[in-house]
């Protein structure tokens, strides 16, 4: 990780694409000045045309010193990975370079099994560049093999009906985008009787000095999990 002069940035963003989780990190987290870091080096340029800072590499096997950064962000990221296994690896690594917090978001997979008992599905969770169908829980269950003593878990956008354009009928194709019916064919409207998210979102707390207005700052948030006292709700 020799390409750029880590001690001028104060977050990292694993798996920054075109860059545009960078921006988040600063108009929402209020970072300083964050670098990217993506195993694909199309990715990579991307996010140096856009402007932002960004190096190829490998989250999952990272040699970073510790608490090089206030905060990392893997936003979107985890479900591109292979295995939980690497997924794990990825939390881990994003803990030991953090001093501060480390901020999770990405799709919600736990109601996989119910839309499907409904005749529905998401369409992102039949996107073949999803390999991992990361669930909220499973988040959960990774802090808790690892030991992270502060953290909370949230449910982003609570979804009322199948009537929301993120839900397709299962008979749609593959790598779809939002539901049209004269595209991918009518569907079931139904009232939906469980817990459904659009995403979700997770925030493992590493300190007490943190601006934790800032950090929560997210909008149409459900707590899901929750662990510790350091920040109370």
């Amino acid at each position: 990780m020799n390409d750029i002069d880590i001690t001028s940035f104060d977050f990292a963003d694993f798996g920054c694409s075109n860059g545009s989780s960078l921006q988040f990190g600063i108009k929402v987290l209020k970072g300083r000045k964050g670098f990217g870091i993506d195993i694909d080096p199309k990715k990579v340029a991307s996010a140096k045309a856009a402007g932002y800072d960004a190096i190829k590499g490998d989250f999952c096997n990272l040699d970073l010193p510790d608490g090089c950064v206030d905060f990392t962000i893997l936003s979107h990221t985890l479900e591109h990975l292979p295995t939980l296994d690497c997924a794990k690896e990825a939390i881990k690594n994003a803990i030991r370079i953090s001093r501060k917090f480390v901020f999770i978001r990405g799709p919600f997979f736990d109601a996989d099994d119910y839309l499907k008992g409904l005749g529905l599905k998401f369409y992102w969770s039949e996107w073949t560049g999803h390999t991992l169908h990361l669930k909220a829980e499973q988040v959960r269950n990774i802090l808790e093999d690892i030991n992270a003593p502060n953290y909370e878990i949230y449910g982003r956008f609570l979804l009322n009906s199948s009537i929301d354009a993120t839900i397709h009928p299962l008979s749609s194709l593959k790598n779809q985008h939002h539901w049209e019916l004269e595209k991918h064919g009518v569907k079931p409207i139904l009232t939906l009787s469980q817990p459904v998210y659009r995403e979700f979102c997770g925030i493992i707390w590493l300190a007490e000095n943190v601006s934790v207005c800032d950090v929560r700052n997210l909008s149409h948030k459900h707590l899901l999990y929750q662990k510790g006292t350091l920040y109370s709700l």
